[in-house]
């Protein structure tokens, strides 16, 4: 199991796809919040919630990842990664909840 997470984060390619979905997670973000359903009062507060919700997910990842960083500072590229991946978990769990309050509100 280790061997198998290992080789996932030594690759430049699993970087690439983890970042290209950074981006995507990021640009729904801002279509939401830009779009009309987010411009009432109704969509700040779904904003609003949805971050609160992935700010303190973001703390979750973050102690996740302090306790697997001496694994991850032997490679940079495994390092980026740990990064990455923490950064678009945080813009995952902004988009589900997202999705969410906006069927329940």
């Amino acid at each position: 199991m280790v061997e198998w997470v290992t080789r996932l984060f030594d690759s430049r390619i699993i970087m690439q796809i983890n970042a290209s979905l950074g981006f995507l997670f990021l640009g729904f973000f801002l279509y939401f919040y830009f779009s009309k359903e987010g411009r009432d009062e109704r969509g700040r507060g779904l904003i609003a919630t949805a971050s609160l919700i992935s700010y303190v997910m973001l703390f979750v990842l973050l102690n996740i990842f302090g306790y697997s960083q001496k694994w991850c500072m032997d490679n940079i590229v495994r390092l980026s990664n740990g990064i990455q991946t923490v950064y678009t978990l945080f813009l995952l769990t902004a988009d589900i909840a997202l999705l969410i309050l906006r069927k329940i509100r």
